[in-house]
């Protein structure tokens, strides 16, 4: 489980700016060693922005650097169905997503950064009761699962889309 950190948007001259959730987003990305990927991004603050809440589901995989998100249900309707691929880097503790937005922007498709850190639990059971009490067996969950090896893109269908991949390549350059 992954929180983020920065989304921001590429302008023309490489300088980058907020991004549409605005100055501060907070967000959650959630990845299981079985492909299934759960995005929820949210605006934070009083500040206008472009959206207050982006979210999607579906599943992912890894070849190479390309990290590919094939959508099935989206806060978006005209993202489910559609494959979402993104750059990706592993950084220690930080995960970092470069794509195109889904939605052209003043005529152009900008290139977004997300950048996420590795979540630490909170020490909070989804009953409410703190994380040591029987309700809650944190070591059923292994927090180091999501490490270079977890992006064994054999362990998951590799069917991708060389065609979205190749028209995604275009627009981003």
């Amino acid at each position: 489980m992954w929180r983020l950190s920065s989304y921001t948007e590429v302008g023309e001259d490489g300088g980058t700016v907020a991004g549409p959730l605005g100055e501060a987003p907070a967000g959650l990305l959630i990845y299981t060693a079985d492909g299934h990927v759960a995005v929820s991004m949210m605006k934070t603050g009083d500040a206008p922005a472009l959206e207050t809440y982006m979210g999607y589901s579906g599943q992912w995989r890894l070849a190479g650097d390309r990290m590919t998100h094939r959508v099935q249900v989206s806060a978006h309707p005209r993202m489910a169905g559609t494959e979402q691929i993104r750059r990706v880097t592993l950084d220690g503790e930080t995960l970092s997503l470069r794509g195109t937005a889904v939605t052209p922007v003043g005529g152009r498709a900008p290139e977004r950064v997300l950048t996420w850190r590795r979540a630490k639990p909170d020490g909070i059971a989804a009953d409410g009761t703190a994380s040591g009490s029987t309700a809650f067996d944190s070591t059923a969950f292994d927090s180091t699962a999501f490490d270079n090896t977890a992006f064994d893109s054999t362990a998951f269908d590799s069917t991708a889309s060389d065609e979205t991949a190749k028209q995604q390549e275009k627009e981003t350059h």
